[in-house]
């Protein structure tokens, strides 16, 4: 049972909080389940945020030199 997948479904919440648990545990031990948690979420996030919040803002354009 132990290569047996799940999904989950937990709110933004939620996995913050097992994040926040999880980045107290020993880092060897950790950070592989950490990693795997920001890759399955990272996309979801993503696809879930507006576009003006998901990228900065572009720069305005300079104005031509006065000549």
């Amino acid at each position: 049972m132990e290569n047996l997948e799940l999904e989950l479904k937990l709110t933004v919440a939620h996995v913050n909080t097992v994040l926040k648990h999880l980045s107290a545990g020993v880092y060897a031990e950790v950070v592989d389940l950490i990693g795997l948690l920001h890759a399955q979420a990272k996309p979801q996030v993503e696809a879930a945020t507006p576009p003006s919040e998901n990228t900065p803002a572009e720069p305005a354009p300079e104005a031509p030199a006065a000549q």
